[in-house]
């Protein structure tokens, strides 16, 4: 059986603040930690916070999130936002590659990427990087793709990924006849298959609006299949929708050979088993 690293954040395992600070914003807490001591430096997802990217597992307060700092960065690697020290944001993308479950990792990095960063930097910052850690980097480098815009459309395309199913296209862009354009969170244009991630209804308890029904139903009508996924299946429910997924690419034409089929179903049910793993 294929395996597949943890995916997500236990939470219960998480330490939680003492109840003085669970009321500070997570930049407040860390800049008392400075205060008591000079060397410390913002690392890892208190970082990306100062930064300005919410990296936190979903469902996490900010206010309660552990501080995390290290006296041990090298200069080369400080940077200061606020008068705080913190991990230059290179550093902060490797960091999170390598010590986040593998799809906050993924959509941490789609995030920081999104937002810019320059390819001298992140090698020099892959350089210090060795053993598990470089390879658990690297794997989610490959992994990643700015083109995603939110965490849950990283996960998705992740998990796609991780089941072998072929490669999607974040933000595809599809024409109409009229000439405009409509998007799908991701989509296989040659099949014409897309798959939509239902943030709104899943807050609202709800199917998907009604703005977002009218745009699947224009992509029907050009002929495409769309997937209209919510947190929970997403989050929770993996193998149902993959499986559906495979079906629907099987049926638009996709081609594997028997030995590629075998490892998907495998690796289908390999998401399965580490999407309910804590």
């Amino acid at each position: 059986m294929t395996q597949i690293p943890m995916y997500r954040t236990a939470t219960a395992t998480l330490t939680a603040p003492p109840a003085e600070e669970a009321a500070e914003d997570l930049l407040l807490r860390f800049e008392a930690v400075f205060e008591a001591d000079f060397s410390q430096v913002a690392t890892g997802r208190t970082a990306a916070w100062i930064h300005g990217f919410d990296v936190l597992p979903p469902g996490a307060d900010q206010r309660e999130w552990p501080v995390e700092s290290s006296p041990d960065p090298p200069l080369a690697d400080i940077t200061v936002i606020d008068g705080l020290p913190v991990t230059r944001l290179a550093r902060t993308l490797i960091d999170c590659a390598a010590d986040l479950p593998r799809l906050e990792a993924v959509a941490a990095a789609d995030q920081i990427l999104r937002a810019g960063i320059d390819a001298g930097s992140l090698a020099a910052a892959l350089e210090a990087v060795h053993g598990e850690r470089l390879r658990r980097a690297n794997a989610t480098l490959l992994a990643a793709d700015p083109r995603s815009e939110s965490p849950m459309e990283s996960w998705t395309r992740c998990l796609i990924s991780d089941a072998g199913l072929p490669t999607a296209v974040p933000q595809l862009r599809v024409r109409t006849p009229n000439g405009r354009s409509k998007l799908l969170d991701l989509g296989w244009e040659q099949w014409r298959v897309g798959v939509e991630y239902d943030g709104m209804g899943t807050q609202l308890g709800l199917a998907a609006g009604p703005g977002d029904r009218r745009r699947h139903q224009v992509m029907r009508n050009l002929g495409w299949e769309v997937l209209v996924l919510t947190a929970s299946d997403v989050m929770e429910h993996p193998r149902p929708w993959l499986v559906r997924l495979r079906e629907t690419l099987l049926e638009r034409g996709w081609d594997p050979d028997t030995n590629e089929l075998r490892d998907i179903n495998e690796r289908i049910e390999a998401v399965n088993i580490a999407v309910g793993r804590r």
